[in-house]
């Protein structure tokens, strides 16, 4: 017959149990941080077993205590993910998808919190699942041939032997998951003694436990022989999973090229009121540069940049985001302040950028006057036209750029023609000549063409003749479209008009490139940020006055209701203004946190409700709600007042009914020697009463339990009764 179970709370966990639980927790932790080069994942997994070691007794099964464990984990994984950036060169396919910075940890954290915990087998059990998990997510194989550790250098071998490590790694583990089981099983339920055990059962033991390291060998083998097969099947999943996130809302507009033969995105048509970026300023930011491209060929703009790192500053405390300045930046301030929230002196201005559904692959658009980006990333880059890139940005922490004065429409004042090759800023293919040289004279005549500007405006004049639509169809017939647009369309979007402009000013010798980007000018109502959303997405120009030595901005589009400047004008509802307002809060307040900022992530979330929650409550629709919801309260108030005074008025007769059958009891138990047990019933006890008393027991109950309590008359002669009859029966 099996015992009874050992109370699990006189004593913690025993040193064989800690050691069994360490090697089936401790081989993904040492792993995981092998792999990303994170030593405080097996340092905090350790210090949670050890404090688990030297605990007297273990947790309580109760609320408070798996809250508690739950929200240390959390933390623990949380906050070390803000401040540490892994290069994505270490993780697999898998591990993107289940973003295992995160997974890993989690899993690990819970697994050794759980140890805290009595052992059963539903504690066991997850234990040994969240170990599993963990030791399956780090299974993912990379290129870790040509990788070296900065902090754990010392394990650059097993790291680059990848496939080995984490074989070995997986046997202990296997080793370790029987015992595991085994002694988790004995402390729960004591075993017989070791004469009873049979042989049978010692055999199946040993043979399952000799057999793990096989089956772990064959399982390794089968897979690298079907390397390709499962490989093929990783792609699937992650194109799945690609899939899906697309479908979500995010926007991938910042590309390389550019094909003006191709329709516009369909996520930009389907849903062009999403928000793509917040931005927090004094003023609204205006034309924000995402790409910008040089060279033309049948339709298509490519990008011919070349890139320059950006003079980093990293800071040696919690702050975790670090500055990138453009060296030589015309009027831009030379040093950088130790604190990167200080304010920066006129007419420096400073914007804060969150990015809500926009994949921009590092790019950061910003407008053509910024000379400084701050952000939680590793290194940054620019083009020489002006595109700044981060790499290993984590893009959640938002952004700061930094211009050297407010110009919503600045362009990039390099490179300056006069002194480099300005070929490619002016190269026109060959059969566009005829067409642009012949619009360019169409345009120009009649006209006083002095100066460059005087170009410009004469390009601009001619294109605002043609009309601004979205429903431009490219020619079947292999026709440019810019050809197209010009000859036969007369109609196109920003694409058609920026493009024509560029190559209409090239051809008249000015150097001149192609621009795409957002327009970032429509104000939130209730806070001080701007807005920029899928129809906002413009393209323009850029091209160089020679005789003012200076870029200028090139706004082609013609005016109109559909352009992407005139879109911000409109006025948002007050429930989608509210939650657009909820959303920049969090995602700024967790952009906070993620800076290292933690006391402005609260002022941040009490500034947003300080602002518009006076404005919310003066507006009509809120006003008629809460005046409804305030009369509900109060016809809910007085209802259940008026219903407890009533219950209470009722419940008077009940008490005195109570009062006299107690009465009427203590007096049965005093005459006749006999008190009834409080856990015995009535009708069990008064079973072999005079006939009187059962019925008089009969007539208490029913009055005692119905639904509406007797009256008081009732109530006052069912006690003159009770009387009445202990008087009138004998004494026993």
């Amino acid at each position: 017959m099996r015992q009874a179970p050992a109370d699990p709370f006189q004593k913690g966990i025993d040193f064989r149990a800690f050691l069994l639980n360490a090697l089936l927790i401790l081989p993904p932790a040492f792993l995981y941080s092998m792999k990303t080069d994170m030593p405080h994942i097996i340092l905090i997994t350790t210090a949670i077993l050890l404090i688990c070691l030297f605990k007297r007794s273990y947790l309580p099964y109760s609320d408070r205590p798996i809250i508690y464990c739950v929200t240390a984990a959390l933390v623990l994984t949380v906050v070390p993910d803000m401040v540490v950036t892994v290069d994505d060169a270490r993780f697999g396919l898998f591990d993107l998808m289940l973003r295992s910075s995160l997974a890993v940890p989690m899993l690990l954290y819970s697994a050794a919190l759980s140890c805290f915990f009595p052992p059963n087998p539903h504690r066991t059990g997850l234990t040994a699942a969240f170990a599993l998990a963990a030791i399956l997510i780090c299974g993912d194989i990379f290129n870790s041939a040509d990788l070296t550790n900065n902090i754990l250098s010392f394990l650059d071998v097993p790291l680059r032997n990848y496939r080995t490590t984490y074989a070995v790694t997986v046997v202990i583990q296997a080793l370790a998951l029987p015992f595991y089981f085994y002694t988790t099983t004995k402390s729960i339920y004591p075993a017989k003694a070791h004469k009873s055990a049979s042989a049978t059962r010692f055999l199946i033991r040993f043979l399952c436990i000799a057999l793990i390291p096989l089956f772990a060998f064959s399982v390794s083998k089968f897979y690298y022989t079907h390397a390709s097969f499962f490989r093929n099947l990783e792609f699937y999943f992650l194109r799945v999973g690609m899939s899906r996130q697309m479908r979500g809302g995010d926007m991938m507009i910042l590309s390389n090229s550019v094909n003006l033969n191709a329709t516009m995105q369909a996520s930009l048509l389907k849903n062009p009121d999403k928000v793509l970026i917040r931005a927090k300023a004094e003023a609204p930011p205006g034309y924000l540069r995402g790409g910008v491209y040089t060279k033309y060929r049948k339709g298509e703009w490519l990008s011919n940049a070349s890139r320059t790192p950006l003079q980093s500053t990293r800071r040696a405390t919690i702050l975790s985001e670090n500055t990138f300045t453009v060296q030589d930046f015309p009027d831009a301030p030379k040093a950088v302040p130790d604190d990167p929230r200080e304010l920066p002196p006129e007419p420096v201005r400073r914007v804060e950028l969150y990015f809500d559904g926009l994949v921009t692959r590092g790019v950061v658009p910003v407008p053509g006057n910024t000379y400084r980006l701050d952000a939680v990333a590793d290194d940054a880059e620019i083009t020489n036209h002006g595109i700044f890139s981060l790499k290993l940005w984590k893009n959640d922490g938002g952004c700061t750029f930094f211009v050297t004065g407010y110009d919503p429409q600045a362009a990039y004042p390099a490179p300056v023609p006069d002194k480099a090759p300005a070929q490619e800023l002016t190269e026109v293919p060959r059969r566009l000549r005829p067409v642009l040289e012949q619009f360019a004279r169409k345009i120009q005549a009649g006209k006083r063409i002095r100066r460059d500007r005087d170009k410009l405006a004469a390009v601009i004049d001619g294109l605002s003749r043609y009309r601004y639509s979205l429903d431009f169809q490219p020619s079947g017939d292999g026709t440019d479209p810019v050809v197209h647009f010009l000859t036969e369309e007369r109609k196109g979007h920003c694409e058609l008009f920026a493009t024509s402009a560029v190559l209409l000013l090239r051809s008249m010798g000015l150097p001149a490139r192609y621009v795409t980007g957002l327009i970032c000018e429509e104000r939130h109502p209730y806070s001080q940020y701007y807005i920029a959303r899928a129809s906002n997405v413009h393209a323009w120009g850029e091209v160089y006055l020679a005789d003012e030595k200076r870029w200028v901005l090139v706004e082609a589009t013609p005016p109109s209701g559909d352009l992407p400047s005139a879109r911000n004008t409109r006025k948002q509802g007050t429930f989608s203004s509210v939650l657009d307002l909820l959303k920049q809060t969090f995602q700024q307040a967790f952009a906070d946190v993620r800076r290292g900022y933690f006391a402005d992530a609260v002022l941040t979330v009490i500034e947003a409700v300080s602002g518009f929650l006076p404005r919310l409550l003066r507006h009509p629709a809120v006003l008629a709600v809460l005046l409804f919801s305030a009369a509900v309260l109060l016809y809910r108030y007085f209802s259940r007042r008026n219903r407890k005074r009533h219950r209470k008025r009722l419940n008077w007769e009940v008490r005195l009914l109570s009062a006299a059958f107690v009465s009427f009891e203590r007096k049965y138990a005093a005459q006749f020697h006999k008190k009834r047990p409080k856990e015995q019933t009535l009708q069990s006890f008064y079973a072999d009463a005079p006939r009187e008393i059962r019925e008089y027991i009969a007539e208490y109950e029913a009055m005692r339990y119905r639904e509406q309590p007797p009256e008081p008359g009732r109530v006052r002669s069912f006690a003159a009764r009770g009387k009445l009859l202990l008087k009138n029966l004998p004494k026993r």
